[in-house]
């Protein structure tokens, strides 16, 4: 019973409908690394025309590399010889959906969803049918999703799309709320703003959208997730190499973007990224070579010297590293982080009003940056402007809580005390030693210590 039902949920016209060929592949000006992916792919597939897993190896081979139509082929093969597998209509629909066929994606995506309800299937179908002009529809899957996962920003920003007005601008807060650099969403945002007359408030929304424009939250989706991992092409590789960075694997990452550079010795942000990855590494004259090629190819790269900036500063090479920080901030004034690495080289100077400056650029470009808050407290701190201070530290240990999180309940617990309130100060460093253990941080769990002996003797 349960094969016949799946039988029909394909849409293929039935158990006795013809299966379609497997596809045409054409790899002409191929990378080598493409090549060794697919030409085994279709070898296997060729050989083995009725297993459905080997012919959606195929798919998925030739997917990662952007043949969407030929995918899609394929996934449909492989979901006519295995109704029941959700992951092939799946596939299917997706590659669809890359390839411009919205409506058509919606029928694979559909079926995928009565075999297995799943978050990131229904995603897809929201999309594609947003994308397809079936807005209601779309509004009612997103809206599914967010009850299912409400944490979801993809689906809040999608539900802003399908919404006008103060409903639209809503949903897209909430969207940013949980992925603060959603660079679509925030245009989204704007979009409306504008529509209001807020011009203000558009450009608020817009800050920093040229760096994020093509940042987007990350989704859990094991299926596509293995997917993108048979990319071999140079953008593949350096999305993979980020990855595994992300994931503290250094070596890893350094190797796949160097194999990324050996395809094309012109990326330049696999150059930028090597010069922290090699840096973090301990390789410095390999980061150092890597920051001449990247900005040979891109004199104006923010990120590039921002980079270079960080391994002088660990080097202490102060003067170079200032001088990189500030080519970062000429080349984009709203480079967060290189404002506040700016700020604390012309804090060592002595120039305090000038730091603090720099510190509340970074903090006017990106309200989130922690160090910034602790780094602009200190100043503060010394100079007696204990409020002001303590409003900074605050802002500081909010969420999320990592391994600076003691520093800075240190500084918050010490700030209270240098303002006379005793009680306070005790509460703060009482948290500030509780996190210190928690991370580890023995020295700084002994200095608390004894800070709180002091407070606290009669």
């Amino acid at each position: 019973m349960r094969s016949a039902v799946i039988c029909g949920l394909i849409l293929l016209g039935g158990c006795g409908t013809k299966l379609p060929p497997l596809p045409a592949v054409d790899l002409s000006g191929a990378q080598a690394g493409v090549r060794g992916v697919v030409e085994p792919a279709v070898a296997a597939a060729k050989a083995r025309p009725d297993d459905a897993a080997v012919v959606a190896r195929l798919g998925m081979a030739l997917h990662a590399h952007g043949q969407y139509a030929s995918a899609a082929a394929a996934y449909e093969r492989a979901a006519g010889l295995d109704g029941s597998s959700a992951v092939y209509l799946y596939y299917w629909g997706t590659a669809l959906a890359a390839d411009g066929k919205y409506a058509e994606a919606v029928r694979p995506l559909r079926a995928a969803l009565q075999i297995r309800d799943d978050v990131p299937v229904r995603l897809r179908l929201a999309d594609s049918l947003y994308s397809a002009g079936q807005v209601n529809e779309a509004r009612r899957e997103y809206s599914a999703v967010i009850a299912k996962d409400e944490t979801s920003a993809a689906a809040q920003y999608g539900l802003g799309r399908c919404l006008q007005g103060s409903e639209a601008i809503t949903a897209f807060q909430r969207a940013i709320t949980r992925f603060p650099r959603y660079g679509a969403a925030r245009f989204a945002l704007a979009g409306i703003y504008r529509q209001q007359g807020k011009r203000a408030e558009a450009e608020a929304a817009l800050e920093n959208y040229e760096r994020d424009k093509l940042v987007a939250p990350p989704m859990d989706d094991p299926a596509m997730d293995a997917v993108y991992a048979l990319d071999a092409s140079a953008n593949g590789l350096l999305r993979q190499s980020q990855a595994l960075e992300r994931q503290g694997n250094l070596a890893g990452a350094a190797e796949l973007q160097e194999r990324a550079l050996a395809a094309d010795a012109k990326l330049v942000q696999a150059w930028v990224n090597l010069i922290s990855v090699y840096g973090r590494m301990g390789e410095r004259g390999k980061a150092e070579a890597a920051y001449l090629r990247a900005v040979a190819l891109e004199p104006k790269n923010a990120e590039a010297h921002y980079n270079f900036g960080v391994l002088c500063a660990e080097s202490e090479r102060y003067d170079e590293a200032r001088a990189a920080f500030q080519k970062a901030v000429d080349n984009d004034p709203r480079h967060a982080e290189a404002l506040d690495s700016l700020g604390a080289m012309v804090e060592m100077t002595g120039a305090w009003d000038r730091a603090a400056e720099l510190y509340r650029r970074a903090l006017a470009a990106r309200q989130d940056l922690r160090l910034a808050h602790y780094h602009l407290g200190r100043i503060l701190a010394n100079q007696r402007k204990y409020r002001e201070a303590i409003a900074e530290f605050e802002k500081a240990i909010q969420a999320p809580i990592d391994e600076r999180t003691p520093g800075y309940m240190y500084a918050l617990g010490a700030t209270h005390a240098r303002a006379g309130d005793r009680e306070a100060s005790v509460l703060a460093l009482q948290r500030a030693q509780l996190e210190a253990q928690r991370w580890r941080q023995g020295g700084l769990a002994d200095a608390i210590q004894k800070d709180l002996a002091k407070l606290t003797r009669r």
